[in-house]
């Protein structure tokens, strides 16, 4: 999870409810889902990527309020870590991927922050160690649970959403809500989403929300639905052509090194 400037202010909870409820994600998300849920108790989930048992989680605070889940996590001592403080769910140490991608696979260790690792890692991130992890697709995991009823569905892999979607059968298993951590340098997750009859119903920092293209959703004001569009349509074409430029930089920096290693 690469940190990424605050969401709008009409993006976020209100701040007394968030600290009544001890809100631990990123930017408020967990609050607001158990608003978007109108306090359900009973709901489940599937956190991938879910690294700490509660810092920055999306679904901590749905499973002190009852609600069960998977959560996949592929570094070993993190997932240890999930068994002992999240016994409401069940943890899957594997990563998530495409079906070709299926097997052990090189998962790359960041370090400044685990967070950042991957089966990629961004430009200018740096490598502390490569674990072997298995690579499953999300309908495998999914498979082996009893392919429970989902209400929400969390994804959280630096950059690799698209692999992980094309492992995962939306027309099947139909979640009410899907959230993504797209940082919106292309549009290919979002083109993924809409053909699946999804559509963005709003944005929290770099989390992207997708709801069935004629389920309801209450959360999104009329100037947030603007802001959406405008989000996608103009301020993305932009964003393109900075991280070209940005990626560009890192290679060229990196180049130089490499020939001298």
């Amino acid at each position: 999870m690469i940190l990424w400037p605050l969401a709008k202010p009409a993006s976020l909870p209100n701040h007394r409810l968030a600290l009544e409820m001890n809100s631990v994600s990123q930017f408020g998300e967990d609050v607001l889902l158990w608003e978007h849920f109108q306090e359900k108790t009973n709901g489940f989930f599937v956190e991938i990527g879910a690294n700490h048992p509660t810092e920055c989680s999306q679904t901590w605070l749905l499973e002190q309020h009852g609600w069960k889940g998977i959560l996949v996590e592929p570094l070993l001592n993190k997932a240890e870590l999930l068994r002992q403080q999240r016994p409401g769910s069940r943890v899957f140490q594997v990563a998530i991927g495409a079906p070709e991608q299926r097997g052990r696979q090189q998962f790359i260790v960041a370090a400044d922050s685990d967070m950042y690792s991957g089966l990629v890692v961004n430009d200018g991130v740096s490598v502390e160690r490569v674990e072997e992890v298995e690579v499953r697709t999300l309908d495998d995991v999914l498979a082996e649970a009893g392919n429970p009823r989902l209400d929400y569905v969390s994804i959280d892999v630096e950059g690799v959403e698209l692999h992980v979607l094309s492992g995962f059968n939306l027309e099947r298993h139909r979640p009410p809500l899907v959230l993504i951590e797209d940082h919106l340098q292309h549009l290919s997750v979002h083109r993924h989403m809409v053909r699946h009859r999804y559509r963005l119903v709003k944005r929290t920092g770099c989390n992207s929300w997708y709801a069935p293209v004629k389920a309801e959703f209450c959360l999104t004001n009329r100037g947030e639905k603007f802001r959406l569009w405008k989000e996608i349509w103009i301020d993305t074409p932009a964003r393109c052509v900075r991280f070209y430029f940005k990626r560009r930089f890192f290679r060229q920096r990196r180049r130089p090194e490499q020939l001298r290693a």
